[in-house]
Order: C-alpha cells, then structure tokens, then sequence
C-alpha cells in the first residue's frame, strides 16, 4: 500500500513538473546589435531573459521592450548597444553617444544624413565597433575670392584655405598676401582677399558689402527663411605706389581707387505663417530620441518611450501608466502637451528637429 502511495506521489510530482515545464518553458527572439538569435528560457520577464543569457545593458544602451516587460512564445527582444563617437563637425569636437551600427546610421541618428555633399573621414558603410571611433564632417561651405578684379565663388570641403585656394585655381606668388591665414578650415560665408605684391605696385580688392533685402512671405513658417537672389560683394581695386629706400619700403601712397563690381543685393524671403503644434516635425524627433521605437527605454529606465520621457514628466502632461504601453498616437499627443507648456527644453538635443 505504501509503495503504491509512493509511486503516486512520485507521479504526481512529475506531472507537476511536466506541466510547469510546458507552461513556463519558451522560446524568444533576443537580436543583439543587429544579430538575432533564438533563446529558450524558463524567464518570464525582457530583463530576465537578459540576464539568462548575460546581457546587460550599460547607461547608454537602448533595451526593447523595456526590462520588467513581460514575455511569452515568439517574443522579440532588441538590445542596441552605445558607442561614443569622437565627432569632428566644422572644426568643433564633442563627444556624442550613439546605438547606430554604422557611420551612416549614426549621421541619421544626429540628423546629419541630410549634409549632402559633405566630407566625412570614414565611409559611410564604415561599421563602428564598440570602442566606438573618431569622425571628422566637412559640410559645404561657401567661399567668397576677391581676387584681380573679381569675385570667384567656390563650394568646398577641404581642410584648409590653402587647399580651397588651389580648389579655385589661384596661384600666389611670394610677395602676395592673403587676408586670412591658409591653414584656417574656411566656413560658409567666409570672404577672403588676396592683395597682389609686385614690385613698386601693389594692388588690393576690396569689398564692397552687400545690401540685404527682406520680404515677407506668408506661405512659409515663422522662423524660415529663403534666399531668392543670393547677395554677391562688390569690388573696388586700390592701387599703391610703393617707394623702397635701400631695399626698404619707406612710403606707400594711394594711387588710384576704381570700382570694378557693383554689389548684387541679395533679396531674402522670411515667413510669417505661425506654425501650430501639429505642423512641427514630431516624426524627426521620435527617430532622434529613440529610433523610431514608441518602447525604447534607456539603459537605466529613466527614459521611455517614443519621446523619451520622464515617469514624473509623462504624469505630469497627464499620461497613465508606462509611456511604452501606450499608443503611438498617445505619446504624441501628450509630447504636444509638454511642448506647449515647455517648448523644446525637454529635448536639448533632438528639439532643434521640431
């Protein structure tokens, strides 16, 4: 009698186990880094899984769902993990963190994709490891030579007003001077004057600063601006009469002063049309934040959601629950709410998208 207890006993408990086997055993997809993999678990959370297969997610790692989301039977995991990049851009540094694969990627993700034409030291294709790397951005930039007479306009990349000189093919000789030093990185706008040096005369451009006329345009937005006809300097040429004692120069005197090129005015359109909540471009400003993903949480929890926002923040424009349960349209529309009563403060970095 009591063998037989035992053996019910016995096979009660396996039963048990069978079941709960069944119950709580899984399957999920956990893709690290752009690299799935299938992971069988008995976890019942997204951090659970996590830790089942040693992950974990440092302060700028981006873990989606978030960690104490449940998971069941074909539930997807995507874990990014950060890389710093050392970004170079126009001549200033920072540092920058990023969940991007790729340095394209990664200007998508600081909204530099759209610098067509620009410089960038690494291939776009260019994997970034998890050393993270260092990357200089050249955007075009506008350059204005006055130059014999003229105004020679060039659009350059280089590294150097040396390098942007021989791009618009002028040559100097020894005794030529040049208004700015040849190893500054010439930014958009820049003017530059070469003042030829020859023996006994000495020629200079000057330029001659262009009027700037603003019409008002109510089909644009507030805050924008374009440009119809773009201002071009004048020039006038100075002409000196140079006087060497013992090979010294001892005088120099005006000679002539001449007009070569009037300036062209530039006519600048600006809006008046004020924009409302619904006409910013709060599309950029879900990729910048968090990719895209309305349940992208930051490594430490912090920050959650389509938007990014605080626990305190999201109750705070009325928000229920946890901004990732949400729907999409929800999280936007309480991030209309905070934009309404903090402009774009919450967002210090992806905001300027808006």
């Amino acid at each position: 009698m009591r063998r037989a207890l035992f053996q019910g006993l016995v096979l009660s408990l396996l039963l048990v186990a069978a079941f709960a086997w069944v119950r709580f055993d899984k399957t999920v997809q956990v893709e690290i880094d752009g690299q799935p993999r299938a992971v069988r678990t008995f976890a019942g959370t997204v951090g659970g899984v996590l830790s089942h297969i040693d992950v974990r997610a440092g302060q700028h790692d981006l873990v989606a769902p978030a960690p104490k989301v449940k998971v069941k039977e074909g539930s997807r995991i995507v874990v990014r993990r950060g890389r710093e990049l050392t970004l170079k851009l126009n001549g200033k540094t920072r540092t920058v963190w990023v969940t991007a694969l790729s340095v394209d990627e990664a200007m998508d993700q600081l909204a530099l994709r759209d610098a067509s034409g620009a410089y960038v030291s690494a291939s776009r294709s260019r994997q970034i490891p998890l050393s993270g790397m260092a990357v200089e951005i050249r955007t075009p930039a506008r350059v204005n030579f006055l130059v014999d007479g003229h105004v020679r306009t060039v659009v350059t990349t280089k590294a150097t007003l040396k390098e942007t000189l021989a791009q618009a093919k002028i040559t100097l000789a020894k005794t030529d001077k040049v208004s700015a030093p040849l190893t500054i990185l010439p930014l958009n706008g820049l003017t530059v004057r070469i003042t030829r040096v020859r023996a006994g005369v000495e020629t200079e451009d000057v330029a001659i600063p262009f009027q700037t006329i603003r019409k008002a345009d109510s089909r644009m937005w507030l805050g924008d601006t374009r440009v119809s006809v773009r201002g071009v300097p004048g020039i006038k040429v100075r002409t000196w009469k140079l006087i060497y004692t013992n090979h010294r120069l001892t005088a120099r005197n005006l000679s002539t002063v001449k007009t070569v090129r009037k300036p062209t005015t530039e006519v600048l359109y600006y809006g008046t049309r004020r924009r409302t909540v619904d006409d910013l471009n709060w599309s950029a400003l879900a990729r910048c934040e968090s990719g895209g993903n309305p349940r992208a949480v930051s490594s430490g929890g912090t920050y959650r959601g389509l938007y990014q926002f605080r626990m305190s923040t999201w109750r705070g424009v009325g928000g229920s629950g946890d901004p990732i349960d949400a729907s999409v349209s929800e999280q936007t529309y309480r991030a209309k709410r905070l934009y309404l009563r903090s402009g774009r403060g919450p967002w210090p970095y992806c905001g300027r998208l808006l």
